[in-house]
């Protein structure tokens, strides 16, 4: 490793173990915020409060913005990950803590490019207190919002979009989520169902009185179990169909037959599809086999690889692009028509797991593809 590339590795170790050491989880993300905000304040840029989400800087005058987005919240702790610490493994530095992958490592990354650029708010550029640089190919601002780990409804990327009404306007936003340096493209839409299958109570000394709706369930179960994934390629880049059942009820005493059985199952889907015609996909395999009821819906996103800085974006950091196998608040963007892609330092393995950890190399290589995207004049 070179002397620069020691000193950024330093540089985003020291950053990401003080980002990790708040342990906010979704819905508690409140402290985090205001030390993001009050960093930024005091920095001089232009800082938006909105809940427990912050924007730093203004909309672009002259040039094509970029929009460098991270989550702030993390799911609940272990004690394998609790307290942040740098440790040296066979394979090299790793940085453990809850939200090491997903995504403060991404997060950390995107604040020191922000701050390398001395990206610029509204002011006079003849004004040496301006951090305005006309010679900059891209103006950047920093979206950290929280709510991405909670349900859909309570995102609060949602509401800053809405709020800060520039952000719409801008020509491509990088979600820093795990992608294991891989550029990642569109994101699946999904759908969670409570699937009811209904029956008769009866005594379990006496199932003949009743009609056990669990075992009821039981083909459909195994149609599940048995199910295989299905390739779907959108604009030349491959996803997986996939549906799942996470989840499984009833709510009877153990001595009774069930009358009710209710399961959870989660369809994700390519972006060839609208939530609407999924739905419809979705309520025609279960037909009248049970009753339906959709709880949670998550629109996809398509790739576009076709948009100018995308495209840009994808020459200049020339890593694999593949598809995104899951949903991400890409979607969120392209619901207000502006393009957006996956690219982070983080191991897609390691989210939530028990000790959670990030590569430094991981986060010095992040730092350096998208430096080299951001300082291309030519792009």
């Amino acid at each position: 490793m070179s002397v620069v590339d020691e000193t950024t590795a330093s540089d985003l170790v020291d950053r990401l173990v003080e980002h990790l050491g708040p342990v906010c989880e979704t819905g508690e993300e409140g402290p985090i915020a205001s030390t993001v905000a009050r960093r930024y304040r005091d920095l001089g840029q232009t800082v938006t409060r909105v809940g427990n989400s912050v924007v730093v800087g203004g909309p672009a005058r002259d040039r094509p913005q970029v929009l460098l987005v991270g989550h702030l919240d993390v799911v609940p702790p272990t004690d394998h990950d609790r307290e942040p610490r740098v440790e040296e493994r066979t394979d090299g530095q790793v940085v453990v803590g809850r939200g090491a992958s997903d995504m403060k490592g991404g997060n950390v990354v995107a604040m020191k490019l922000f701050e390398e650029r001395r990206p610029g708010d509204p002011g006079d550029p003849d004004d040496p207190g301006d951090p305005y640089d006309p010679g900059d190919p891209y103006e950047l601002a920093l979206v950290l919002y929280g709510g991405e780990e909670g349900p859909a409804v309570t995102n609060e990327l949602a509401a800053v979009l809405d709020e800060v009404a520039w952000l719409r306007s801008a020509d491509l936003a990088i979600i820093l989520e795990p992608t294991d340096l891989e550029i990642q493209a569109g994101c699946l839409g999904g759908l969670h169902a409570l699937l009811t299958f209904e029956g008769q109570a009866a005594h379990s000394a006496r199932p003949w009185h009743g009609d056990n709706a669990l075992t009821k369930a039981g083909p459909f179960l195994t149609e599940f179990h048995r199910r295989e994934p299905v390739r779907v390629t959108v604009d030349g880049i491959d996803y997986l169909d996939v549906w799942s059942v996470t989840q499984a009820r009833t709510e009877n005493p153990r001595n009774v037959i069930p009358p009710a059985f209710t399961v959870n199952l989660n369809y994700r889907f390519a972006p060839d599809r609208t939530l609407d015609q999924a739905e419809r996909e979705l309520r025609d395999l279960v037909g009248d086999r049970a009753r339906v009821e959709i709880v949670d819906r998550a629109p996809p996103a398509p790739p576009r690889l076709d948009a100018p800085v995308l495209r840009a974006f994808v020459a200049a950091v020339a890593g694999t692009v593949s598809a995104k196998q899951a949903w991400t608040d890409v979607a969120r963007f392209a619901e207000v028509g502006v393009p957006a892609v996956n690219f982070g330092p983080g191991l897609t393995a390691q989210a939530h797991q028990a000790g959670e950890f990030v590569p430094v190399a991981n986060l010095v290589e992040a730092h350096a593809r998208l430096a080299r995207f951001l300082q291309d004049d030519d792009a």
